[in-house]
């Protein structure tokens, strides 16, 4: 479960959440200890903006913690936070489409791929 947590200047961010599947997956990838999930929204794919996500281990003096459960965090920048807050993070390792999945509630439409949203 995720906490509330706080950006730099102390407003709290709506935290995103991550399936036991998703959370079993990013702590095998962010070992060592030190690294973390970062996050961020482009411009581009069908819909006009897609999620991209790298494991990252050095903070910038713009980003935003959106979860954290003492063992994992995940990290965006300011401009993403928007488009980030609130979502769910899923993992699958199924034959056809494997990897992680970005549902995100506040999305108004997406591309039939999946790949890229709008909201």
């Amino acid at each position: 479960m995720s906490e509330l947590v706080q950006d730099s200047v102390g407003s709290v961010v709506e935290p995103l959440t991550i399936t036991e599947s998703a959370r079993a997956e990013l702590m095998r990838l962010t070992e060592p200890a030190n690294s973390f999930l970062r996050l961020w929204v482009e411009q581009g794919g069908c819909s006009g903006m897609s999620y991209q996500a790298a494991i990252d281990d050095t903070h910038g003096p713009f980003d935003v913690q959106v979860y954290s459960d003492g063992e994992l965090s995940v990290v965006t920048d300011q401009q993403s936070r928007i488009h980030v807050e609130g979502i769910h993070v899923d993992y699958s390792n199924d034959l056809v489409k494997a990897g992680f999945r970005f549902m995100n509630p506040r999305a108004s439409h997406s591309c039939g791929c999946g790949q890229s949203f709008s909201e």
